[in-house]
């Protein structure tokens, strides 16, 4: 293309003048940035947070957007806590965005929400767990979903009152261990489990921990497996939950009982590398696969709606539990936190966000919505209970969220588990 002296003034013109294009257009939309690990070794959850976060606005703009305006997402990628301090300012300086949501992973979370309380930006997380992400004191920090602490606490809980026992066990003599990643949240989920286990008198033979980013945890399986462990615990992302199921099964480790906290072991992607063997599998978190009859009727709708649309948006992919987080905090924020702000003020939106006042069962997981004023954490989130079955995860409490008819216990052993739940 050949350009001449005229047409090139013409392109600096256009250059000088872009500027005011872009304010022009950044008022004529409302601007959410998005923050999360897109690529890396968390992109399997990342990614099903932001399909989540993409329907929720689909929904918003097939209804006016917001204040009139159709939403547009500012995204950045995050693959760990290393970039967040810098994307996160990308957001606030260059995109100018006045809300940010994230982040799914809690070091990144730590690390991003400080750099929106200091430039008064709100950030709404949306399923990063560990316990001192709002335990700093900020303003402008508001957390959708339970903390860490709590989720090893009820996973433990339901190890003591309901797998033991549904085990053929007994509470003092089940040989339990504990299997987290060494993250901000690994950490406190192991915490929170080991306290509740140690309170009961539990016996608690393993509690080890390791990098996410490992390829092997050969070492784990045979020690789970010199000590004839009967109950695992665990917390993972999604390829150390596979690494460690694909070599307990070449190492023939037989346990009565697995419980995973989310992460890892509640996606597609470890029922398809597991085959009919993630059968039998239970786990603590949070689940879009629970009883609709249990929430709202307005809910409800929705519910089924985020269930009929999410495979046509995504090439017949099923939601998992992370796709559905992100869309309850997006669709929140879209459809009622920003309306009643009134605008992108953040004093106005953190006045509305602290005026939330939702029942349990008006989220399509099932949560309610009550910010504490001190911490900003959702006093109305809490874990539900799950168990694969038919290579789908599905509820099996609180009793009122379950949908499983039957819950099998022990766990089949290995190539044993298709008609786990029948």
């Amino acid at each position: 293309m050949n350009i001449t002296r005229r047409g090139l003034g013409g392109l600096v013109g256009v250059g000088l003048a872009a500027p005011a294009i872009r304010t022009a257009r950044a008022a004529d939309v409302a601007k959410i940035g998005v923050l999360l690990p897109l690529s890396g070794p968390l992109a399997s959850l990342g990614n099903d947070v932001m399909r989540g976060m993409q329907l929720a606005r689909s929904f918003a703009n097939a209804q006016g957007g917001v204040f009139g305006q159709p939403v547009e997402f500012a995204q950045v990628d995050v693959p760990g806590s290393t970039e967040a301090t810098s994307q996160a300012q990308r957001l606030i300086s260059s995109e100018r965005v006045k809300v940010i949501v994230g982040s799914y992973a809690s070091a990144i979370s730590f690390a991003a929400s400080q750099v929106a309380e200091r430039n008064r930006v709100v950030y709404f997380e949306q399923g990063a767990v560990a316990d001192d992400i709002t335990a700093r004191g900020f303003k402008y920090l508001f957390r959708f979903i339970y903390p860490s602490s709590e989720l090893g606490r009820k996973c433990a809980e339901y190890v003591t009152e309901k797998v033991i026992s549904g085990c053929g066990l007994e509470l003092g003599s089940a040989k339990i261990a504990i299997l987290a990643e060494n993250s901000n949240n690994g950490t406190a989920v192991a915490a929170g489990a080991k306290a509740w286990f140690d309170g009961k008198k539990a016996n608690l033979v393993d509690v080890t921990s390791y990098d996410f980013k490992t390829n092997d945890l050969s070492s784990v399986v045979q020690r789970h497996k010199s000590l004839g462990v009967d109950i695992v615990v665990a917390e993972s992302y999604t390829p150390d939950a596979i690494l460690y199921w694909r070599q307990a099964r070449e190492a023939g480790l037989k346990l009565k009982a697995m419980i995973g906290n989310g992460g890892g072991h509640n996606v597609g992607e470890f029922a398809e590398a597991m085959g009919d063997d993630v059968n039998g599998i239970l786990n603590t978190g949070t689940s879009v696969y629970i009883n609709p009859e249990a929430l709202t009727p307005e809910t409800a709708t929705l519910f089924r709606r985020f269930h009929d649309e999410y495979p046509k948006m995504f090439d017949g992919r099923k939601p998992s539990a992370h796709s559905g987080m992100g869309f309850n905090a997006m669709h929140t924020l879209l459809t009622e936190i920003l309306p009643a702000a009134g605008s992108m003020d953040t004093e106005k939106i953190r006045q509305a966000a602290l005026a939330m006042d939702k029942p349990v069962g008006t989220s399509i997981v099932g949560w309610g919505l009550k910010f504490d004023p001190k911490t900003q954490n959702n006093t109305r989130a809490f874990p539900t209970y799950d168990q694969w079955q038919d290579r789908q995860i599905r509820s099996i409490g609180p009793d009122r969220f379950g949908i499983a008819e039957k819950v099998t216990m022990p766990l089949p052993d290995w190539g044993q588990r298709a008609n786990v739940g029948k």
